[in-house]
């Protein structure tokens, strides 16, 4: 067995082979594995949904039923044919495969955050004439934490915009907890990606401490994942699963209410 397994990457985006594929490498009639899979279909459910699927009509018969199986279920698949020279060869296989399937759904991974990285930038630099003097916007210096933050970005797609909804949760914050006097911030016209203008918030640049300390400790771990699932959901694409999340603690600021020093 030489040619290498067919991978197929399913809507759930979980790397899956055929079973069809399996019963073929294996010797054994599809139909056959098919009951066999049906036989041990609580075992396979514990290691993820069984995917049943309609193949094409050929002629005048009836579509063929087949699954689509992840990596453990068609490795405990295989486990239930004796271990022959011919099955030990296929798990080889198989693992070596489903590893080729996530490295390359890893680099995809990369590729998209690579370029969100460059559409954010893009996008920040169109708007940094605009920023008053000695103010400074969400979006410009959060883009400056993304480097250290890429992991828990790399779920979104390049045409995300994640510092529309840093900026409006920040401006919530920064009225409802942090109290910023209107003599502290400023609106500014922001042209948005599609060209539109709109109003934005720029704040004091003496806030930024803060506001990096409320983007480290209270945006990605409590608002963050809300925003990836609503991305993920406006683009048709299933839900991402939960990252490593920074300290949730969120300490308690104190806000000088007095006239900085310019």
């Amino acid at each position: 067995m030489t040619q290498a397994l067919k991978i197929v990457m399913a809507d759930d985006h979980i790397p899956r082979i055929d079973s069809r594929l399996v019963a073929k490498s294996l010797s054994i009639e599809h139909e056959s594995f098919m009951r066999t899979l049906h036989t041990y279909q609580a075992e396979l459910g514990e290691l993820g949904i069984l995917r049943f699927e309609i193949g094409e009509i050929k002629g005048r018969g009836q579509p063929e039923r087949y699954t689509l199986l992840n990596e453990d279920q068609a490795i405990f698949a295989a486990t239930l044919s004796r271990n022959t020279r011919q099955v030990v060869a296929f798990k080889l296989q198989l693992t070596k495969a489903f590893s080729q399937a996530r490295r390359q759904l890893q680099e995809q991974q990369h590729l998209s955050t690579r370029t969100l990285k460059e559409a954010l930038r893009e996008r920040l630099s169109a708007n940094e004439q605009n920023i008053p003097a000695g103010y400074f916007t969400p979006g410009s210096v959060a883009s400056r934490h993304m480097e250290a933050l890429m992991d828990m970005l790399s779920g979104l797609d390049a045409s995300a915009m994640p510092e529309r909804s840093i900026a409006q949760r920040f401006a919530r914050y920064a009225t409802e907890e942090l109290h910023i006097p209107d003599e502290h911030r400023r609106k500014y016209s922001h042209v948005l990606a599609n060209g539109r203008v709109v109003w934005a918030w720029a704040y004091d640049r003496h806030y930024i401490p803060l506001f990096v300390q409320w983007l480290r400790t209270v945006y990605f771990p409590q608002h963050f994942p809300d925003y990836a699932r609503y991305r993920a959901r406006s683009i048709g694409l299933p839900a991402p699963k939960p990252r490593k999340r920074l300290p949730a603690h969120t300490p308690h600021f104190q806000v000088i209410q007095q006239p900085f020093a310019w």
